[in-house]
């Protein structure tokens, strides 16, 4: 990203704290639960955070997770080239399984790769997401080092009587999409159930065109949603949620067998599947007790459509991972200034395959705790967490925050937090591949953050650094981990949103430096600048948006000789209600068609970028 660019978007922060900001007389209070594990105002919570309501979802008409995820300040991905291909998620520019990611609170992700199947968690099922920045291993313990994101799946529920509800949609690439919902209740009992299937015939993910590498490939999916929840009275309450989403991509790779190479159209058969039941309570008025137990599975298989003959009987791989998580959290109430949490959780991680493992399973046990005390403008958290993994032995993690209410529009918050993630089973016992000898990583990450809030609007203006010793990370001159001493990751963050004649402005910038802290060189595929601005309208029947996202250059390799160049999307969406009952739906992505890389391959050379696509989608929700 140039001076100019970054000029231009910065002239768009000035512009937002003049007087002609409108102000947002409809504001609402948005809580979130995923900061403390407890229910809180956005403007209370001690944390950097960003939240995606559905309102949001359907303005921005995302074609998948990753797609939505990447408008939030601090997060970006690279794409092994078009839909349904590998994805890595960097969270404040740290590893792509540095970050937590959980479906209504259960801890999903591969225990083989340390990383969630985003492909399979289509944007049509989820009501909002939560993001926090920075370390939170002192609740949530491994794999939060960089943050934590929560989805939280769409329930569709009414209050009354029953509600159908149907959306079709088809779009450039071939792409078809369909999803139906069904939900309803009364006060006390609701449940939905809804099936989305999706498929498009893709774009070539690679730039080679050697053998049959030179196609398409395609993807597939069909993911099914249900919950159910049931008040018992006004002390107990039970809820329950499914979600299983089942996919096929096709990729460009050389298919061996016995020392030999054969010509052949690789696919992946993928499935995710989430189970969660949860129980809270109040057995006394400020007591709330919360029982958890949850299950996700990551399973995926790679098969072969062989070109050549010679090759019948060679069979991919397997990997079938499956967590299972267990929960009890309990939160007192004292007066009005102070809330006392206390909880204990235990994970499983398993991993089937038929390729050799040095160990199968491991558990994890831990306990924590944390206090939140508000004192009017002086209000902190103080948190710890032990967690005794059976691979890895004990664990200890600390958090602490204070905030100072500066004005009743201005506060500022400092904190500290520390982190700990373990290897994951490829990085120790991949075949050819893993190092049993590497030890977990640990953080410590410190920041400052200034926010504002106003009748026009809010901002923010955050400084962070994350130390993170022993660090993990792929080295392609020598395909297997490395183990560096450490990784210095710091930078800056800005936001604001507001109104400006009528238009909903979000802009947010990303200044980033990520470093191995011996050598002093970048981390692999870390851009040091992004930017993004959306835009949005609605009078009467019309709704429009827009988007424009920036990315810098970044290298490919650790060595800092490989290097990629930066980019620019701008996306486009407009919506028209019929009536209360039909909405129409045209979403634009990429619209001056840009061409860019993000990744690439080692045998067929770059990862392609997926360019224009346009979806036009209609939604009938009978009354």
């Amino acid at each position: 990203m140039n001076k100019t660019t970054l000029a231009a978007v910065s002239s768009v922060l000035t512009l937002v704290t003049s007087p002609i900001f409108a102000a947002d007389e409809s504001h609402i209070e948005t809580t979130i639960v995923t900061a403390t594990r407890t229910e809180q105002s956005v403007a209370d919570i001690l944390a950097p955070v960003t939240v995606f309501e559905r309102a949001d979802i359907e303005r921005i008409q995302p074609n998948d997770l990753q797609e939505l995820l990447s408008r939030a300040v601090g997060v970006s991905f690279v794409r092994n080239g078009g839909r349904g291909a590998s994805t890595s998620l960097f969270v404040r520019g740290n590893q792509s399984n540095h970050t937590l990611v959980m479906i209504d609170g259960v801890r999903i992700g591969s225990a083989t790769n340390g990383t969630p199947a985003l492909t399979n968690l289509p944007p049509e099922l989820i009501e909002r997401i939560e993001i926090v920045r920075g370390s939170r291993s002192s609740l949530y313990g491994s794999e939060a080092i960089g943050g934590v994101i929560n989805i939280i799946t769409r329930k569709y529920h009414d209050t009354d009587g029953i509600q159908p509800m149907l959306q079709i949609g088809v779009g450039t690439q071939g792409t078809r999409k369909v999803l139906a919902a069904i939900s309803g209740g009364n006060e006390q009992t609701q449940a939905n159930i809804s099936i989305l299937r999706e498929e498009t015939d893709g774009v070539d993910n690679t730039s080679s065109k050697a053998g049959v590498a030179g196609d398409d490939d395609a993807f597939e999916q069909t993911a099914v949603n249900a919950s159910f929840s049931h008040k018992i009275n006004d002390k107990a309450e039970l809820f329950a949620f499914y979600q299983n989403s089942q996919t096929e991509s096709d990729y460009d790779n050389n298919c061996r067998a016995g020392g030999v190479t054969y010509t052949c159209s690789p696919y992946t058969d993928g499935e995710v599947s989430i189970a969660n039941i949860r129980g809270e309570f109040r057995p006394l008025e400020n007591w709330l007790l919360t029982l958890s137990a949850g299950e996700s599975k990551d399973e995926s298989t790679i098969d072969y459509h062989y070109v050549d003959p010679a090759a019948v009987g060679v069979s991919g791989d397997t990997f079938d991972t499956t967590r299972r998580v267990y929960s009890l959290q309990n939160d007192w109430t004292i007066g009005e200034h102070h809330v006392i949490t206390a909880g204990y959780e235990r994970f499983l991680d398993h991993v089937e395959s038929n390729l050799s493992y040095g160990e199968q399973s491991r558990a994890n046990k831990a306990y924590f705790a944390q206090w939140q005390a508000d004192f009017g403008r002086l209000n902190f958290t103080l948190g710890g967490r032990n967690d005794d993994n059976e691979q890895f032995g004990s664990n200890d993690t600390g958090n602490a925050s204070v905030g100072f209410d500066i004005s009743d529009a201005l506060k500022v918050i400092a904190s500290y937090g520390e982190g700990f993630n373990a290897p994951t089973f490829n990085d120790l016992y991949y075949p050819f591949y893993g190092v049993p000898t590497l030890e977990p990583e640990t953080s410590e990450n410190t920041e400052l953050e200034l926010r504002g809030n106003h009748q026009w609007g809010s901002w923010s203006v955050a400084r962070f650094e994350n130390d993170v010793d022993k660090l993990i990370q792929y080295n392609p001159a020598t395909f297997g981990p490395d183990q560096i001493e450490g990784a210095e990751i710091k930078g800056w963050e800005f936001s604001v949103a507001t109104e400006i004649m009528n238009w909903n402005v979000d802009a947010n910038i990303s200044l980033l430096d990520a470093t191995d802290a011996n050598s002093g060189l970048d981390l692999r595929r870390r851009a040091d600048k992004q930017a993004n601005l959306d835009v949005g309208r609605e009078w009467q029947h019309w709704s429009v948006s827009g988007s424009l996202r920036l990315v810098s250059s970044r290298y490919e390799d650790t060595a800092n000789t490989d290097e990629l160049g930066g980019y620019g999307l701008v996306d486009g969406t407009v919506s028209y209600r019929v009536n209360e009952q039909v909405k129409l739906q045209l979403a634009l992505k990429n619209i001056f068609d840009k061409e860019y890389v993000s990744a690439r391959s080692f045998s067929f050379g770059d990862y392609l970028s997926i360019g224009r696509e346009a979806m036009f989608s209609i939604t009938y929700t009978p009354k």
